[in-house]
C-alpha cells in the first residue's frame, strides 16, 4: 500500500515537472516568435528608412539638377538678352520715365549718336526743334495710350543727316517701369525709294515728251490740208498778178480765205494746248460731248482697217458729272490707245479683217439703287489671258515690249480721285472696260 502511495507521488510529481517544462518551452517558443517578429518588423522598418532616403537622395539630386539647370538657362539668358542687346544693329536707348534720363544704351546708339549719353535727357539728343516736339508729342501718346508709336524722321548728328524709323513702347527693367526707344537706319530704303521718285519723275517727263510729240504729230495732221490751201491760193494770187487778173474784189475775197485758214490752224493749235496744259479746276460737263470732243481732237483718221464709232445716246444733256474734263478724257484716251494696238496686233497676225472699236455712255443704277454715269468701251483685240487680268490695273506690270505699264495704273488712280472706278471683263472677240462715275446734278430732260 505504502509503495503505490510512493509510486503515485512519483507520478503526480514527474507529471508536474512535465507540464512545467512545457510551459517553459512554450514560454522560449512564444518568446522566440516575439523576438523574431520584432526583428523582421525593424528589418522592415530598416528597408522603409533605407528606402525614403534613397528616394530622398534621388529627389534632392533631381532637385539640384533642376536647380542647376534652371541657373545655367538663366545665365545664359541673360547672356543672351545682353549680347543681343549690346550687338543689335538697331540703335537701342532705354530712359527712366519720370524724366526721360538715359540709363542704357548699346554699341550701335553709341556709333549713331557719335557722343556720351548716359544720364542726358533723350531730348537733347534732337539737334533739330521740330524733332525735339515730335518726340515729346510722340512719348505724350505713348503716356496717354500705352500703345507702341512709331515714326518716321531725318536724324540730323554733326551736320550729317540719317533717316530713321523710330519706335517707342513701356517695358520693365531693372524692376522699373522704363521707355524703350529703338532707331532704324532706313538709308538703304531711303535710297530706294529716292529711286524710285527719280524713275517716276523721268517717267512722267517721257510722257510728257511723248504726249508733246503726239500733240505734235496731231497738229501737223491737222495743219496739212489748211497748208495745202494756202499754198494754192498764194499760187492763184500770183497768177492772176501775173495775168493781170487781180482786181480788188478778188483779192479781198482771197484775202478772206486765207485769213479763214489762218484762224482755223491757230484755234487747233489752242485746242492742242488747252488739251495738254489743262486747269485743275473741276467743273459740271456733258460726258457725251466731252468723249467726242477727244475722238474729233486725236482720232480722226486713225487707221482705215479701224473703226471707232461712238454709239448714239438719248440723254446727251442730262448725262453730267462734276470733275476735271480733261481727266476724263486722259482717261479715254489710254482705253482707246490700247484698244488700238490689241486690234492692230490681230490685224497684223491676219487674224481679223477689220479692226472694230465702240464707245457707249449711258445711265444706270448700281446695287445700291444709286444712278451713275458708265462708259463702256469695246474692242475685238482678242481680250487678255487670266494671268494678266489679275495684275491688269498694277503700276510698272505690261505685256508690252516698250510699254510703261503706267496706263491703267493711272487711269485707276484717277478714277478713285473721281470717287469712280473701272472695271474690266473678257468678252467674245475682245476686251470690254467699264467705267463708273457718279452723276451731278441729274436733270429729267433727255
Amino acid at each position: 500500500m505504502t509503495n503505490w502511495n510512493e509510486n503515485y507521488s512519483l507520478a503526480i510529481l514527474f507529471f508536474g515537472l512535465a507540464i512545467c517544462f512545457f510551459g517553459v518551452i512554450v514560454y522560449l517558443f512564444m518568446n522566440y516568435r516575439r523576438l523574431l517578429g520584432e526583428i523582421k518588423n525593424k528589418e522592415k522598418l530598416e528597408n522603409e528608412l533605407l528606402n525614403k532616403n534613397t528616394r530622398i537622395e534621388s529627389l534632392s539630386k533631381e532637385l539640384a539638377n533642376q536647380i542647376e539647370y534652371e541657373i545655367a538657362q538663366r545665365l545664359k539668358s541673360d547672356y543672351t538678352h545682353e549680347y543681343l542687346f549690346e550687338n543689335s544693329l538697331n540703335a537701342i536707348i532705354l530712359t527712366q520715365d519720370e524724366d526721360l534720363k538715359i540709363i542704357r544704351r548699346n554699341r550701335a546708339a553709341l556709333k549713331l549718336f557719335g557722343k556720351k549719353i548716359l544720364n542726358h535727357n533723350i531730348l537733347e539728343l534732337f539737334s533739330d526743334k521740330a524733332h525735339k516736339k515730335s518726340v515729346f508729342e510722340k512719348i505724350t501718346q505713348l503716356k496717354t495710350s500705352r500703345l507702341r508709336q512709331n515714326f518716321r524722321l531725318d536724324l540730323c548728328v554733326e551736320d550729317s543727316i540719317t533717316p530713321v524709323v523710330v519706335s517707342i513702347y513701356f517695358m520693365n527693367f531693372a524692376q522699373k517701369i522704363t521707355l524703350y526707344f529703338a532707331f532704324v537706319d532706313i538709308s538703304d530704303i531711303a535710297k530706294l525709294e529716292n529711286e524710285l521718285h527719280n524713275k517716276r519723275i523721268a517717267l512722267m517727263q517721257k510722257n510728257k515728251e511723248e504726249a508733246m510729240g503726239k500733240m505734235l504729230g496731231n497738229i501737223a495732221h491737222q495743219w496739212k490740208q489748211p497748208l495745202n490751201s494756202l499754198y494754192l491760193l498764194c499760187q492763184n494770187l500770183k497768177e492772176m498778178h501775173q495775168f493781170d487778173e487781180l482786181n480788188s474784189e478778188n483779192f479781198e475775197k482771197y484775202i478772206q480765205m486765207m485769213a479763214q485758214q489762218i484762224d482755223f490752224m491757230s484755234k487747233t493749235i489752242e485746242a492742242f494746248r488747252e488739251f495738254y496744259s489743262p486747269s485743275k479746276n473741276k467743273e459740271e460737263f456733258e460726258v457725251y460731248f466731252a468723249i467726242k470732243e477727244m475722238l474729233e481732237l486725236f482720232y480722226g483718221l486713225v487707221d482705215k482697217k479701224i473703226s471707232i464709232k461712238m454709239q448714239p445716246c438719248k440723254i446727251k444733256k442730262s448725262l453730267k458729272i462734276y470733275a476735271n474734263k480733261n481727266e476724263l478724257q486722259q482717261v479715254m484716251i489710254v482705253l482707246l490707245d490700247n484698244a488700238i494696238e490689241a486690234v492692230r496686233e490681230r490685224l497684223n497676225n491676219g487674224e481679223i479683217k477689220e479692226g472694230k472699236i465702240r464707245i457707249d455712255c449711258a445711265m444706270e443704277e448700281n446695287i445700291a439703287g444709286t444712278k451713275i454715269c458708265v462708259i463702256r468701251v469695246q474692242d475685238n483685240g482678242g481680250g487678255v489671258s487670266a494671268e494678266v487680268t489679275r495684275k491688269i490695273f498694277e503700276a510698272f506690270f505690261t505685256t508690252k515690249r516698250n510699254g510703261s505699264g503706267m496706263g491703267l495704273a493711272m487711269v485707276q488712280m484717277i478714277l478713285e480721285r473721281m470717287e469712280g472706278r473701272i472695271l474690266f471683263v473678257n468678252e467674245k472677240e475682245g476686251a470690254e472696260f467699264k467705267v463708273e462715275l457718279p452723276m451731278q446734278n441729274l436733270t429729267q430732260n433727255t
